[in-house]
């Protein structure tokens, strides 16, 4: 099968998710644009063979945006900032609380094992 030799032969959605995908390696590892390209292509390539003639509900993912967020709010948090982090990130104190308590919570779970493992 005949791999397409540039974005313009591929579908938008594939050509897009192509280019993304060579433009984050370029920043993240600072990879050669010809390189990235290329994985771009095979990445965009393997989703269509996988998914090929599927329809796809790509959901907005908005939990793992709220996660990063309670975690740069749990990050930046030295005990005594809740009115200036509910300001900052325009949510409640008892947000913020809420918030740190969470992340208390998930940070043990993450250093202390299960005793019945």
């Amino acid at each position: 099968m005949k791999q397409p030799t540039s974005n313009a032969e591929m579908p938008e959605l594939l050509s897009d998710l192509a280019e993304k995908t060579a433009e984050i390696l370029r920043e993240s590892i600072e990879i050669d644009p010809v390189t990235a390209s290329h994985i771009g292509v095979k990445l965009a390539r393997s989703i269509a063979d996988k998914w090929k003639k599927q329809l796809v509900y790509i959901p907005e993912g908005l939990g793992m945006y709220i996660h990063e967020r309670d975690l740069q709010i749990y990050n930046e948090f030295n005990g005594s900032n809740h009115a200036e982090l509910a300001r900052k990130y325009k949510i409640s104190m008892q947000w913020v609380y809420s918030i740190v308590k969470k992340m208390q919570a998930i940070k043990m779970r993450e250093v202390q094992p299960e005793l019945f493992e």
